[in-house]
Formats: C-alpha cells, sequence, structure tokens
C-alpha cells in the first residue's frame, strides 16, 4: 500500500454563518491557538499539503495556505468544490473547522478506505445522521458533477451524493475511533465550546512536530 499521506490534500473549511455560536468559530482561542488552527494541525498529520477554504485576508496569518470559493456564496457544497478544484492530489479530505474531537488516526482510516476502494467518496455515517460530508474524502472524479450541481443551482451535498459511487463507512468502523461519543460533534453553540474547551485539552495531545 502507498503512503497514503501523499497521496492527499487536506482542507479545513473555515466559512459558514455560525449564527447560533454568534461569532466566527474557526477565531475562537483553543488552548494557544484558534480553533481552526487546532483541526488544521491535526489535518496535518494524516495529509503533507493542508489548505485552508475562506477568507484570504482573515486567515492568511495562521501559516496556511487559504483559497477561497470558487463559486462564492454556495455554503459547505462550495467549499468542498473549491477545495477540489484547487487540489492536485489523488484524495482531497475535506474537515469542518469545528469538529476538534476527530482524531488523527480516524482520518488515516478513511484515506486507507479511499485507496482500497473505487469510489468516488468516502463518507462516514450514522443512524442521527445520514452521513458527514464535512468529514469525509473525495476523489478528483467529485469535482465535476459537483460543480454541474452548482452551476445549476443545487446546494444540497446529499442529492450532489446521488450522483456519486459513495463508500459509505457505518458506525461498526468508525466506533472504535470514537471511545467518548463525540467523534463528529460539532461546536455549534457557546456551550458546546466551553465544554469542548474545558475538557478536550486536558485529554488530547498536541501533535507531533
Amino acid at each position: 500500500m502507498s503512503n497514503v499521506r501523499s497521496l492527499c490534500h487536506g482542507y479545513v473549511l473555515t466559512g459558514g454563518r455560525s449564527s447560533r455560536m454568534g461569532q466566527d468559530k474557526a477565531l475562537l482561542p483553543f488552548g494557544d491557538e484558534p480553533l481552526g488552527v487546532w483541526v488544521a494541525q491535526r489535518v496535518r498529520q494524516v495529509c503533507i499539503d493542508v489548505s485552508l477554504v475562506g477568507d484570504a485576508e482573515k486567515y492568511a496569518a495562521w501559516g496556511f495556505p487559504v483559497i477561497e470559493d470558487v463559486i462564492p456564496e454556495q455554503g459547505p457544497l462550495g467549499g468542498i468544490h473549491a477545495a477540489l478544484a484547487h487540489s492536485v492530489a489523488r484524495f482531497t479530505l475535506v474537515v469542518g473547522c469545528d469538529m476538534p474531537y476527530l482524531s488523527p488516526d480516524f482520518l488515516r482510516l478513511l484515506l486507507r478506505i479511499a485507496q482500497e476502494s473505487d469510489a468516488d467518496a468516502v463518507v462516514p455515517g450514522s443512524e442521527e445522521v445520514e452521513y458527514e460530508p464535512l468529514c469525509a474524502v473525495y476523489a478528483r472524479s467529485c469535482l465535476a458533477p459537483i460543480e454541474e450541481a452548482l452551476r445549476g443551482g443545487q446546494r444540497k451535498i446529499k442529492d450532489v451524493y446521488r450522483r456519486l459511487r459513495l463508500r459509505a463507512v457505518p458506525r461498526a468502523e468508525w466506533k472504535p475511533y470514537d471511545p467518548e461519543g463525540r467523534l463528529f460533534q460539532n461546536l455549534n453553540t457557546p456551550e458546546d465550546y466551553e465544554q469542548a474547551r474545558r475538557g478536550l485539552l486536558l485529554r488530547v495531545p498536541e501533535p507531533r512536530a
């Protein structure tokens, strides 16, 4: 098996309205760094190249390349499209900036599955949420159907998934990477943020240099 780390480009989506949080989630302090950097550093353990998708002026000082949406104001699907349009790697790993409970080992699992399958996208799912599109691996073959959907005014990710060959990752496969039952938990509210800030930093080691 090839080194999956060299086959992927990781992207952290920093956009979103953050209406329930009341402020930009990516900028929230998380330990000694912004939340967006915290997540990007974990993705960097899995992919050699890591970029942010968002406002280049706002996030340029973080030390990661920043790209902006090719087709603006299209929500998460627009962010996925921007990542795929920019990436030249075999696989594109897309992660939301508000998912600090994701572990590098779990992200490596997704990439191994992608390498071993012929799917267009490798997407975790569960009984509660059918798919987790902002924690998924996309092949280059996804770019054309996603762009076609956006040009046609279609912004729902699940509708686009019907055009792709999906490899769903069910609970039985990802459960070993989720000992606390929070793997896909988003920080949507100030309460979510405070809970994560108080608890997670005490348990998760800092990423290796």
